[in-house]
């Protein structure tokens, strides 16, 4: 088959479906709520990812605060006397909680029957598209595993035991040591 006769039936078989498009009726209708479902799915599919953006940098502010809790534990932990190579793993029991500015408008009404009605509206204070923090709450540490060379030697696993309940002001309770390898 030569070029031009692939051409033409090209230019055929696009016409035939631009005619058979052209007897649907309605199709501008067709066509706008295929549109409307289209951007419909890119905006929810968009909110979702925007959703687990937020919940990603979450989980690693929290990990990266629990990583940096740890860090600074081994490195004072190990320097105690006779406690040797030293590894620590911290739970937490909850996120960081951030509170948010707010302004606060109080109205009050009183109607022709002397009623009197109190109504508060309360609204977050945005600043640069943000929400202004005024405080935020770290998480809440559950429990410190210390593993220690030097832990059989009860002296050194009371010291071990008083310095995390010290550093992450914990109860005695909430912290285990036990003897390393």
């Amino acid at each position: 088959m030569s070029e031009v006769t692939k051409q033409c039936e090209k230019k055929s078989i696009i016409n035939k479906l631009i005619n058979k498009l052209k007897s649907i009726k309605n199709i501008e209708i067709i066509l706008a709520i295929a549109a409307v479902c289209i951007v419909l799915l890119v905006y929810f599919s968009g909110n979702k990812n925007l959703n687990n953006t937020i919940n990603s940098v979450e989980n690693l502010q929290t990990t990266e605060y629990v990583a940096d809790i740890e860090n600074r534990l081994n490195n004072v932990l190990s320097n105690i006397n006779g406690a040797g190579n030293v590894k620590v793993m911290v739970t937490i029991e909850s996120k960081s909680q951030e509170e948010y500015a707010t302004n606060t408008e109080t109205k009050t009404s009183t109607s022709s029957s002397g009623t009197t009605t109190t109504t508060t509206k309360e609204e977050v204070v945005i600043i640069q598209n943000k929400p202004l923090v005024v405080n935020e709450s770290l998480p809440k540490i559950k429990g410190v595993i210390v593993v220690a060379q030097g832990a059989s030697n009860v002296n050194v696993k009371l010291e071990l035991l008083k310095a995390v309940q010290t550093l992450l002001e914990i109860d005695a309770n909430d912290i285990e040591i036990f003897i390393g390898k």
